[in-house]
Protein backbone atom coordinates (compact mmCIF):
# COMPACT_ATOMS: atom_id res chain seq x y z
CA UNK A 1 0.00 0.00 0.00
CA UNK A 2 2.82 2.35 0.90
CA UNK A 3 4.68 1.52 -2.32
CA UNK A 4 1.54 2.17 -4.37
CA UNK A 5 0.97 5.54 -2.67
CA UNK A 6 4.61 6.51 -3.25
CA UNK A 7 4.33 5.64 -6.94
CA UNK A 8 1.20 7.77 -7.32
CA UNK A 9 2.88 10.74 -5.62
CA UNK A 10 5.93 10.41 -7.88
CA UNK A 11 3.68 10.29 -10.94
CA UNK A 12 1.82 13.42 -9.82
CA UNK A 13 5.15 15.16 -9.20
CA UNK A 14 6.36 14.31 -12.71
CA UNK A 15 3.12 15.57 -14.28
CA UNK A 16 3.28 18.81 -12.27
CA UNK A 17 6.91 19.36 -13.25
CA UNK A 18 6.15 18.69 -16.93
CA UNK A 19 3.23 21.14 -16.91
CA UNK A 20 5.38 23.76 -15.21
CA UNK A 21 8.04 23.35 -17.88
CA UNK A 22 5.41 23.76 -20.60
CA UNK A 23 4.18 26.96 -18.97
CA UNK A 24 7.69 28.44 -18.92
CA UNK A 25 8.52 30.60 -21.94
CA UNK A 26 11.38 32.81 -23.10
CA UNK A 27 10.60 36.50 -23.36
CA UNK A 28 12.69 38.82 -25.55
CA UNK A 29 11.87 42.37 -24.57
CA UNK A 30 12.75 45.73 -26.11
CA UNK A 31 11.93 48.84 -24.05
CA UNK A 32 11.99 52.39 -25.42
CA UNK A 33 10.91 55.95 -24.60
CA UNK A 34 7.42 56.70 -25.93
CA UNK A 35 8.40 60.29 -26.81
CA UNK A 36 11.92 60.03 -28.23
CA UNK A 37 11.60 56.40 -29.43
CA UNK A 38 15.09 55.80 -27.99
CA UNK A 39 16.07 52.53 -26.30
CA UNK A 40 16.22 52.64 -22.51
CA UNK A 41 18.96 50.77 -20.65
CA UNK A 42 18.71 49.76 -17.01
CA UNK A 43 14.93 49.43 -16.96
CA UNK A 44 13.94 47.05 -14.15
CA UNK A 45 11.65 44.19 -15.21
CA UNK A 46 10.01 42.98 -12.02
CA UNK A 47 8.08 39.74 -11.63
CA UNK A 48 6.21 39.88 -8.29
CA UNK A 49 5.17 36.23 -8.62
CA UNK A 50 8.75 34.96 -8.53
CA UNK A 51 10.45 38.02 -6.97
CA UNK A 52 12.83 37.99 -9.96
CA UNK A 53 14.19 41.30 -11.26
CA UNK A 54 15.98 41.70 -14.59
CA UNK A 55 17.25 44.82 -16.38
CA UNK A 56 17.50 45.94 -20.00
CA UNK A 57 20.99 46.25 -21.50
CA UNK A 58 22.55 49.24 -23.28
CA UNK A 59 20.33 48.56 -26.29
CA UNK A 60 17.12 48.36 -24.28
CA UNK A 61 16.98 44.58 -24.62
CA UNK A 62 16.39 41.82 -22.07
CA UNK A 63 15.94 38.05 -22.27
CA UNK A 64 14.21 36.24 -19.44
CA UNK A 65 12.34 33.08 -18.54
CA UNK A 66 8.82 33.58 -17.20
CA UNK A 67 5.57 31.75 -16.70
CA UNK A 68 2.95 32.51 -19.37
CA UNK A 69 0.52 33.64 -16.69
CA UNK A 70 2.96 36.05 -14.99
CA UNK A 71 2.21 39.76 -14.85
CA UNK A 72 5.35 41.88 -15.15
CA UNK A 73 6.12 45.50 -14.28
CA UNK A 74 8.59 47.88 -15.89
CA UNK A 75 10.17 50.38 -13.50
CA UNK A 76 12.53 53.21 -14.46
CA UNK A 77 13.13 56.44 -12.49
CA UNK A 78 11.32 59.38 -14.08
CA UNK A 79 8.93 57.12 -16.02
CA UNK A 80 5.47 55.82 -15.34
CA UNK A 81 5.53 52.25 -13.98
CA UNK A 82 4.06 50.00 -16.67
CA UNK A 83 2.26 46.67 -16.26
CA UNK A 84 2.09 44.03 -18.98
CA UNK A 85 1.58 40.33 -19.57
CA UNK A 86 1.74 37.92 -22.49
CA UNK A 87 -1.59 37.37 -24.23
CA UNK A 88 -1.61 35.07 -27.22
CA UNK A 89 -4.05 32.46 -28.43
CA UNK A 90 -1.21 30.50 -30.05
CA UNK A 91 1.09 28.55 -27.74
CA UNK A 92 4.74 29.47 -28.25
CA UNK A 93 8.02 28.78 -26.51
CA UNK A 94 9.38 32.27 -27.24
CA UNK A 95 7.83 35.73 -27.38
CA UNK A 96 9.23 39.07 -28.57
CA UNK A 97 7.67 42.29 -27.30
CA UNK A 98 8.41 45.96 -27.98
CA UNK A 99 7.11 48.14 -25.14
CA UNK A 100 7.25 51.91 -24.81
CA UNK A 101 7.12 53.59 -21.41
CA UNK A 102 5.99 57.14 -20.80
CA UNK A 103 8.19 59.74 -19.09
CA UNK A 104 6.51 61.62 -16.25
CA UNK A 105 7.69 64.85 -17.87
CA UNK A 106 8.96 65.60 -21.38
CA UNK A 107 11.88 67.73 -20.18
CA UNK A 108 13.73 70.37 -22.17
CA UNK A 109 15.83 67.98 -24.25
CA UNK A 110 13.04 65.68 -25.34
CA UNK A 111 10.61 65.96 -28.21
CA UNK A 112 7.44 67.68 -27.06
CA UNK A 113 4.10 66.28 -28.16
CA UNK A 114 1.34 68.82 -27.65
CA UNK A 115 -1.73 67.36 -25.95
CA UNK A 116 -5.02 69.03 -25.22
CA UNK A 117 -4.97 70.09 -21.56
CA UNK A 118 -7.39 68.21 -19.33
CA UNK A 119 -10.29 70.00 -17.73
CA UNK A 120 -10.51 70.38 -13.97
CA UNK A 121 -13.41 67.90 -13.99
CA UNK A 122 -11.30 65.29 -15.81
CA UNK A 123 -8.44 65.78 -13.36
CA UNK A 124 -10.86 65.48 -10.44
CA UNK A 125 -12.08 62.11 -11.74
CA UNK A 126 -8.45 60.94 -11.84
CA UNK A 127 -7.80 62.32 -8.35
CA UNK A 128 -10.63 60.19 -6.97
CA UNK A 129 -8.90 57.06 -8.31
CA UNK A 130 -5.58 57.87 -6.63
CA UNK A 131 -4.24 55.04 -4.48
CA UNK A 132 -5.68 52.25 -6.65
CA UNK A 133 -3.11 49.64 -7.66
CA UNK A 134 -3.27 46.55 -9.92
CA UNK A 135 -5.04 43.60 -8.30
CA UNK A 136 -2.05 41.42 -9.21
CA UNK A 137 -0.14 43.19 -6.43
CA UNK A 138 -2.73 42.52 -3.74
CA UNK A 139 -1.52 40.36 -0.89
CA UNK A 140 -3.08 36.86 -1.06
CA UNK A 141 -5.80 36.28 1.49
CA UNK A 142 -4.44 34.17 4.36
CA UNK A 143 -6.96 31.40 4.94
CA UNK A 144 -8.06 30.58 8.52
CA UNK A 145 -6.44 27.13 8.28
CA UNK A 146 -3.08 28.59 7.25
CA UNK A 147 -0.44 28.05 9.88
CA UNK A 148 0.95 31.15 11.69
CA UNK A 149 4.41 30.35 10.30
CA UNK A 150 3.11 30.30 6.71
CA UNK A 151 1.26 33.57 7.24
CA UNK A 152 4.36 35.21 8.69
CA UNK A 153 6.45 33.92 5.80
CA UNK A 154 4.07 35.48 3.28
CA UNK A 155 4.22 38.86 5.05
CA UNK A 156 8.03 38.88 5.32
CA UNK A 157 8.87 37.10 2.07
CA UNK A 158 10.64 38.81 -0.81
CA UNK A 159 7.51 38.44 -2.93
CA UNK A 160 5.44 40.40 -0.44
CA UNK A 161 8.14 43.04 -0.15
CA UNK A 162 8.39 43.32 -3.94
CA UNK A 163 4.62 43.75 -4.24
CA UNK A 164 4.56 46.48 -1.60
CA UNK A 165 7.51 48.24 -3.24
CA UNK A 166 5.73 48.26 -6.59
CA UNK A 167 2.45 49.44 -5.10
CA UNK A 168 4.24 52.32 -3.39
CA UNK A 169 6.00 53.28 -6.63
CA UNK A 170 2.78 53.19 -8.67
CA UNK A 171 1.02 55.42 -6.14
CA UNK A 172 3.91 57.88 -6.24
CA UNK A 173 3.93 57.86 -10.06
CA UNK A 174 0.21 58.62 -10.11
CA UNK A 175 0.55 61.35 -7.47
CA UNK A 176 3.21 63.16 -9.50
CA UNK A 177 1.38 62.65 -12.80
CA UNK A 178 -1.87 64.17 -11.52
CA UNK A 179 0.02 66.98 -9.78
CA UNK A 180 1.65 67.81 -13.13
CA UNK A 181 -1.73 67.78 -14.87
CA UNK A 182 -2.92 70.32 -12.30
CA UNK A 183 0.16 72.46 -12.94
CA UNK A 184 -0.53 72.33 -16.69
CA UNK A 185 -4.09 73.47 -16.01
CA UNK A 186 -2.97 76.32 -13.73
CA UNK A 187 -0.42 77.46 -16.31
CA UNK A 188 -2.98 77.36 -19.12
CA UNK A 189 -5.36 79.48 -17.03
CA UNK A 190 -2.58 81.88 -15.96
CA UNK A 191 -2.93 81.11 -12.26
CA UNK A 192 0.80 80.40 -12.14
CA UNK A 193 3.70 80.86 -14.53
CA UNK A 194 5.89 77.85 -13.86
CA UNK A 195 8.14 76.38 -16.60
CA UNK A 196 7.73 72.63 -17.04
CA UNK A 197 11.42 72.12 -16.27
CA UNK A 198 10.64 73.14 -12.66
CA UNK A 199 7.65 70.82 -12.16
CA UNK A 200 9.47 68.01 -10.37
CA UNK A 201 11.36 70.37 -8.08
CA UNK A 202 8.16 72.28 -7.28
CA UNK A 203 6.29 69.04 -6.50
CA UNK A 204 9.05 68.10 -4.06
CA UNK A 205 8.88 71.60 -2.57
CA UNK A 206 5.11 71.36 -1.99
CA UNK A 207 5.33 67.80 -0.64
CA UNK A 208 1.56 67.35 -0.82
CA UNK A 209 0.53 63.80 0.17
CA UNK A 210 -1.58 61.58 -2.04
CA UNK A 211 -4.49 61.80 0.43
CA UNK A 212 -4.57 65.60 0.14
CA UNK A 213 -4.80 65.44 -3.67
CA UNK A 214 -7.45 62.72 -3.53
CA UNK A 215 -9.84 64.08 -0.91
CA UNK A 216 -9.44 67.88 -0.95
CA UNK A 217 -11.69 70.20 -2.94
CA UNK A 218 -10.52 71.97 -6.09
CA UNK A 219 -10.51 75.23 -4.15
CA UNK A 220 -8.33 73.84 -1.34
CA UNK A 221 -5.82 72.34 -3.77
CA UNK A 222 -5.69 75.45 -5.97
CA UNK A 223 -5.17 77.78 -3.01
CA UNK A 224 -2.45 75.56 -1.53
CA UNK A 225 -0.59 75.24 -4.83
CA UNK A 226 -0.75 78.98 -5.55
CA UNK A 227 0.46 79.84 -2.03
CA UNK A 228 3.35 77.41 -2.44
CA UNK A 229 4.08 78.77 -5.91
CA UNK A 230 4.48 82.30 -4.54
CA UNK A 231 7.00 81.06 -1.95
CA UNK A 232 8.79 78.82 -4.44
CA UNK A 233 9.07 81.49 -7.12
CA UNK A 234 10.76 83.87 -4.68
CA UNK A 235 13.15 81.25 -3.30
CA UNK A 236 14.05 79.78 -6.70
CA UNK A 237 14.48 83.17 -8.37
CA UNK A 238 12.13 82.43 -11.27
CA UNK A 239 10.10 85.48 -10.26
CA UNK A 240 12.03 88.64 -9.51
Amino acid sequence: MTFRLTAILLLLLCVTKTNAQRDTVTLKLYVFDSYTQKALSGVSIINPNSSATNATDANGLANLKINKTDTLFLFYPGYRTTKFMITDTVARAEYSLNISIEPLTTGLNQAVIIKAPKTLEQIEDERKRLGLTPKELDRPIIQPFTSPISALYEILSSRAQEREKLKKQIKEDDRRRIFKELLHYYNENELIDLPEAYYDDFIDFCNLPLEFLKYSSDYEITKTVIDNYKKYSRLSGIQK
